[in-house]
C-alpha cells in the first residue's frame, strides 16, 4: 500500500497539471491575456505564448493536495489504540533497529532517529517520536523512558507548514501575475517578495536559525538575524530562478532536480513529509510536457514571472525547512548544491553588473544560457549541458552531506571553488561572444 501511494500521487498531480495547463493555455489564447510576445532581442519564439505554466503547476499541486488531505484523514480513522507499554523497556544502548512483536501479534518497528531519540512505527503506519531519558543517554540506565509523545508528522498528509507554504506560494503567484500583466518596479517587487517570506516565517515559526559549520570554526547561530537572513536568502533564490528562466524547461528542470534530491534525502534518512514533495514533482513533469514541446510546439506554455518566482519561493522554503528540521540530516550548505546553477549564475551576473557599474536589474543576455546560445550551441545542447551539470552538482552536495557530515566547511569551500571555475568559464564565453 505504502509503495502504491507515491506513484498514485505522482500521476494524480501530473495529470492535474497537464489538464490545468491545457485549460489555462486555451483561456489565455482566447482572451489575449498573459501572453508573452516575441521581440528582436531575447524572445525569439515564433508566436505569442501563454504565461500560464506556473498557474497550471500550482493548480496541479493544490488539486492533488486535496486528495492527500482526504487520504490522511482516512488513515487517522484507523484504530491506533495500542498499548505502548507493551513495547519492551530494555533497548540496547547502541541499537539502531528493533522489530518487536506485541502480544496481539502485530509488530512495532523501533529505529534510532538521532542521538537523543527513537522513532516507533506502529502497525497502523503511524510514526511516533520518543526521547530517551538522560540516564540512558549517559549509559547509567537501561530504561527506555518516554519523555514526550510527539507525533512526527506523518508521511501521509500535509502538515501545517505545507499548507501555509501552498497558501503563500499562491499569494506570490498572484502578485507576480500582476507583474506579468503590468510591470511592477524592482524595488516594489522586492518589498512584496520580502513581505511574503516574512509572513510565512512568522505564521509557521520556520526560518534559518543556523547555517552550520561552514567556515570550520564551529556552528554559526544566526540569533536575531535569523529572520532577516532567511528573507535575504529566499528573496534572492526567487530572483535567481526568475533570472535563469530564459530557455524552455530550464527553470522547471532545476526545480525538479532540487525536489528529487530532497525526496532521495528524506527517503534515505527516514524523515517525515515524504509524500507532499511528490506533488510538485508530478506537477512540474506535467508542465514540462508542454514547455519542452513533447505535446507539439504549438501547445507550448511558459512559466512567466509568476511561475519562476513561485518555484523559487517553494524550492527555497523546502530547503530551509529540511535543513533546520529537528533531527534532519541535511546540512544547510548542502542546499547550495541543490540549486547550484541558478544560484551561481545569479551571483555571477550581479557581481559583473556591480563591477561594470550597471543596474542589478538589467534586461541583458549575460546569463549562462544566453551566452552558450550566442556562442553557437543549440537549445538542446545548452539545456542538456546545464541540466546534467546541475544534477552532477546535486550529487556532489549529497556526497559531501553523507560522507563529511561533521565537516560542512569541506562542502562550502568546495562550492566556492566550483563557483570560481563557473565564473571563469562564463567570462570566457562572454569574451568569445564579443569577439
Amino acid at each position: 500500500m505504502s509503495k502504491i501511494i507515491p506513484v498514485a500521487l505522482f500521476f494524480l498531480s501530473f495529470f492535474a497539471s497537464l489538464v490545468s495547463n491545457a485549460i489555462l493555455r486555451k483561456f489565455a489564447n482566447d482572451n489575449k491575456v498573459l501572453l508573452d510576445k516575441p521581440d528582436d532581442r531575447k524572445k525569439f519564439h515564433p508566436n505569442p505564448t501563454p504565461l500560464t505554466g506556473g498557474l497550471g503547476i500550482t493548480i496541479g499541486v493544490i488539486f492533488s493536495s486535496i486528495f492527500l488531505v482526504l487520504l490522511s484523514q482516512s488513515s487517522e480513522n484507523i484504530n491506533t489504540n495500542i498499548n505502548l507499554n507493551l513495547v519492551p523497556a530494555a533497548i540496547e544502548e547502541n541499537s539502531i533497529f528493533h522489530e518487536i512483536e506485541l502480544e496481539n501479534g502485530s509488530k512495532v518497528i523501533i529505529q534510532k532517529y538521532n542521538n537523543e531519540s527513537y522513532t516507533i512505527q506502529l502497525p497502523t503506519g503511524e510514526l511516533l517520536l520518543y526521547e530517551t531519558s538522560s540516564e540512558v543517554q549517559r549509559g547509567q540506565g537501561q530504561n527506555f523512558q518516554i519523555i514526550k509523545q510527539n507525533s512526527v508528522e506523518s508521511e501521509i498528509g500535509l502538515n501545517q507548514f505545507s499548507l501555509q507554504l501552498l497558501l503563500f506560494t499562491l499569494l506570490v503567484q498572484i502578485i507576480m501575475i500582476i507583474d506579468d500583466l503590468r510591470t511592477i518596479s524592482p524595488l516594489k517587487k522586492i518589498v512584496l517578495q520580502s513581505a511574503c517570506v516574512l509572513g510565512l516565517a512568522l505564521s509557521t515559526d520556520v526560518y534559518l536559525v543556523s547555517i552550520g559549520n561552514i567556515f570550520g570554526f564551529g556552528e554559526i547561530q544566526l540569533g536575531i538575524f535569523a529572520i532577516p537572513f532567511t528573507i535575504f536568502c529566499i528573496v534572492g533564490m526567487m530572483n535567481a530562478f526568475n533570472m535563469i528562466d530564459g530557455l524552455n524547461g530550464l527553470c522547471a528542470s532545476f526545480c525538479l532536480i532540487c525536489f528529487v534530491s530532497m525526496i532521495y534525502m528524506i527517503n534515505t534518512n527516514n524523515l517525515p513529509s515524504l509524500f507532499p514533495l511528490i506533488l510538485p514533482v508530478g506537477a512540474l513533469s506535467g508542465f514540462l510536457m508542454y514547455n519542452l514541446g513533447f505535446l507539439g510546439e504549438r501547445r507550448t506554455v511558459f512559466l512567466g514571472d509568476n511561475g519562476s518566482n513561485a518555484l523559487g519561493f517553494m524550492c527555497a522554503w523546502i530547503l530551509v525547512y529540511f535543513s533546520n528540521f529537528d533531527g534532519s540530516n541535511l546540512l544547510p550548505v548542502t542546499a547550495l548544491w541543490l540549486v547550484a546553477i541558478p544560484l551561481m549564475d545569479a551571483l555571477r551576473v550581479i557581481i559583473t553588473r556591480i563591477i561594470k557599474l550597471k543596474r542589478i536589474y538589467l534586461d541583458d543576455r549575460e546569463h549562462i544560457h544566453h551566452q552558450m546560445i550566442d556562442n553557437g550551441y543549440s537549445y538542446v545542447q545548452t539545456y542538456s549541458f546545464l541540466i546534467i551539470s546541475s544534477g552532477f552538482f546535486a550529487l556532489i552536495g549529497l556526497a559531501f552531506n553523507k560522507y563529511f557530515f561533521e565537516y560542512g566547511f569541506y562542502s562550502f569551500y568546495t562550492f566556492l571553488g566550483i563557483f570560481t571555475c563557473y565564473y571563469w568559464f562564463s567570462s570566457i564565453l562572454l569574451k568569445s561572444k564579443n569577439v
